[in-house]
């Protein structure tokens, strides 16, 4: 048995201010586009990430009762085919595959779907599907899909990480907060809130709320309220950034963006490929699923 890391994520849908106006959620929009896409010939299925690399979804299963969706995909970066050396010999040999082939990958993601969020357990490790490469997937095949069903996907997918436990005790620990940063989506300019001009469109996705404290001031109970806010999977805020003294003085910044959530679950592995071996990663993955609590 060999460990692997699992990370965390949200996947949610993003809206221009055309969009907004509109109804769509996660959990009616994601279940029919992976149905969709999953329905197509497998090279149709074929997303290039880079010029060097693809990927596609070899295989998914959608449980609607449980609301939870296996995905494998794989992928592989070609046009380059350097001689093999032998490990025990350092002799050298051609390499056999096409400069059109490369080395499988395959990447294990299950999904817990919700209404507005889907929670992403997914495996990681070097040349593996990150999630940017995932919504990069899903969103290039949302033009098609609408074009080919009469309910329509409003807006496109986007992720956020989902901070681990580190985040709160770090916090905990400090002694004073002088300054937070929070990230928040761009929309909030135009709310009644703020009431700014809703045209947006040159403005960066997320703008920056700083907020310090005063001289020899501590601005911690405010900071728990907008970490209570954060994890509201209905909040426009994106990310938070703060900075503070420990109880030994010392300087910590902590921002949620590093602090992705992981867990390690045992799996099988296949000694002639190396492959860790999918029935194992998905039963490990479907216990993580089950004990989590958002």
């Amino acid at each position: 048995m060999d460990k692997k890391k699992v990370g965390f994520f949200s996947i949610q849908l993003s809206f221009t201010e055309n969009e907004e106006e509109q109804f769509s959620n996660v959990n009616d929009s994601l279940p029919p586009l992976l149905s969709y896409i999953c329905e197509l010939n497998k090279i149709n299925r074929k997303h290039e990430l880079t010029s060097e690399k693809f990927c596609f979804i070899d295989f998914c299963n959608y449980n609607e009762h449980g609301k939870i969706a296996e995905l494998l995909f794989k992928s592989a970066k070609h046009s380059y085919r350097a001689p093999l050396i032998d490990k025990n010999t350092v002799e050298s040999r051609d390499n056999p595959k096409r400069i059109e082939e490369g080395e499988q990958i395959k990447t294990h993601v299950l999904l817990k779907i919700q209404e507005n969020e889907a929670i992403v357990f997914l495996e990681t490790g070097q040349n593996h599907m990150t999630m940017a490469n995932i919504i990069d997937y899903l969103n290039s095949f949302i033009p098609s899909y609408n074009e080919s069903s009469e309910e329509k996907i409003v807006g496109s997918f986007i992720f956020y990480m989902i901070p681990n436990n580190d985040f709160r005790e770090v916090l905990n620990n400090m002694s004073r907060v002088v300054c937070a940063e929070i990230y928040i989506n761009k929309s909030l300019l135009g709310s009644e809130a703020l009431n700014f001009s809703n045209i947006t469109e040159n403005v960066q996705e997320n703008i920056v709320l700083s907020v310090k404290s005063e001289k020899k001031k501590t601005i911690k109970t405010m900071v728990y309220d907008v970490v209570n806010k954060f994890n509201d999977t209905k909040s426009s805020i994106r990310r938070i950034r703060i900075k503070g003294r420990m109880s030994n003085n010392n300087e910590a910044i902590i921002d949620t963006a590093h602090l992705v959530k992981k867990e390690y679950i045992e799996v099988e592995r296949n000694r002639d490929t190396g492959e860790y071996d999918t029935p194992s990663v998905f039963a490990q993955l479907k216990m993580l699923s089950n004990d989590y609590r958002s």
